[in-house]
């Protein structure tokens, strides 16, 4: 599967562009938070990339690292957007993303999948459990 990114040119002038765009003309946003030992420890430094498969190409949306908070915060997605009225279950609509999570320090890779709705933001947690981080650490005593 190729991989683009969502802001090129060369996705920009393609069909599928404006197409996802067509269908997706909302906006949400996303929070992630990476952290081991229920919460207790964030994480710095975990490589998060966000993505979509459009037409058999891995699109990427976003790409960046948490912070010493084991925080990235306001990451804009397009997302379907709300429909005015919300009368039953199929009234809620959204657009899914992959997220994949990698912490170097151990080469630790975790991946979720998070819906993104118009106008709200999403908190994904990233756990990585601590017993993880420990068998995987040559520092052991």
């Amino acid at each position: 599967m190729k991989e683009i990114l969502f802001d090129s040119q060369e996705f920009k002038e393609s069909s599928d562009y404006a197409n996802f765009i067509k269908e997706n003309s909302g906006e949400g946003i996303l929070k992630i938070q990476a952290y081991t030992a229920n919460q207790a420890y964030p994480l710095e430094g975990v490589d998060i990339k966000i993505f979509k498969e459009i037409d058999g190409n891995k699109v990427v949306f976003f790409s960046g690292k948490t912070d010493s908070s084991g925080i990235i915060d306001n990451i804009n997605l397009p997302a379907r957007p709300a429909k005015e009225f919300v009368n039953e279950k199929a009234d809620i609509v959204y657009t899914v993303y992959e997220i994949e999570a990698t912490y170097p320090k151990n080469n630790i890779k975790k991946n979720y999948q998070v819906s993104i709705y118009d106008n709200i933001k999403v908190i994904q947690p990233i756990r990585i459990p601590i017993n993880t981080l420990i068998e995987g650490d040559g520092n052991q005593s």
